[in-house]
């Protein structure tokens, strides 16, 4: 027989014993096309955990690609798009928290700035797996209880991915925050839902159009006016999933004030209507 007992530790984890709020939690399975655009949460932090196949994921200024076991963090504020490998479609499970404040670093962030957004899990994946697919499991399944389960597999996930990170080291420099691509890129992300010709950005940064969208292209592989539609994209997804609001509401707070043209966008980068887009997520969500 083993008895060990519990001593209370002096190292605070949470910052004023404030601890974090589940706010959703969700599973993407069987959708080998999934594409999710440009898009940020200012109120939340989000962990990701692949646990089959491949995707594409951009998280702030740098791309990556994610396999079974890694744990993707976008911290609050964060711009990040995802797309899956169609020959190696993703299953991963998701949440999203709120009031999450770990001592030592900025509110809304999970990771640290100074290292990467997409974590190996290692030795930890099964545990990993194991907590963010109970949140999943018991906001589904809504049992006597589930809220304090959700909350302990929360706070449980959450001190995993720390411990994770603390055994990393700082990656390489990221591509440089002066890069004329990252400032056209920055321009847009600021302006989406407003009508920006590529002539105001190019005079904004003193080069001809021409060149903007030449020099955009070689660093991010994507045109400015793709990428602008793609972005207001990404925002109509999240406020489609996450919001009650009409598409004619969400098509002008993108940055459209016509909604059959804001459909037809839409359904140009996602494949689907945004209703058709808000009615399949709901019902897979409520399987």
């Amino acid at each position: 027989m083993v008895q060990i007992p519990l001593k209370q530790s002096e190292q605070a984890i949470f910052a004023n014993d404030s601890l974090p709020i589940l706010l959703y939690a969700g599973q993407i399975n069987e959708q080998p096309t999934w594409v999710f655009p440009s898009h940020k949460h200012d109120d939340l932090c989000e962990i990701i955990y692949i646990s089959e196949g491949e995707g594409l994921f951009t998280i702030g200024n740098q791309s990556f690609t994610a396999t079974k076991g890694d744990i993707l963090i976008y911290n609050q504020g964060i711009l990040h798009e995802e797309q899956s490998n169609p020959e190696h479609p993703l299953k991963t499970y998701f949440c999203g928290i709120g009031n999450l404040a770990i001592e030592g670093v900025e509110p809304g962030t999970l990771v640290p700035n100074h290292l990467e957004p997409v974590i190996h899990a290692g030795a930890y994946s099964h545990q990993v797996e194991s907590y963010i697919s109970a949140i999943f499991e018991e906001l589904k399944s809504q049992v006597l209880g589930f809220e304090t389960v959700c909350q302990n597999n929360l706070v449980s996930l959450i001190i995993s991915v720390i411990r994770i990170t603390n055994t990393q080291t700082p990656p390489k420099q990221a591509v440089s925050i002066d890069s004329l691509g990252y400032k056209i890129k920055e321009y847009i992300d600021k302006n989406y839902t407003k009508d920006i010709p590529l002539n105001e950005i190019a005079n904004r940064l003193y080069i001809s159009p021409y060149y903007l969208s030449h020099i955009f292209k070689e660093e991010t592989g994507n045109t400015p006016i793709n990428y602008l539609i793609q972005r207001r994209v990404g925002e109509a997804q999240k406020l489609l999933l996450n919001t009650q609001q009409t598409v004619q509401e969400i098509a002008q707070q993108v940055g459209y004030e016509n909604a059959n043209y804001f459909s037809m966008m839409f359904k140009k980068v996602t494949g689907e209507s945004p209703s058709t887009f808000r009615k399949k997520q709901l019902n897979r969500n409520s399987i």
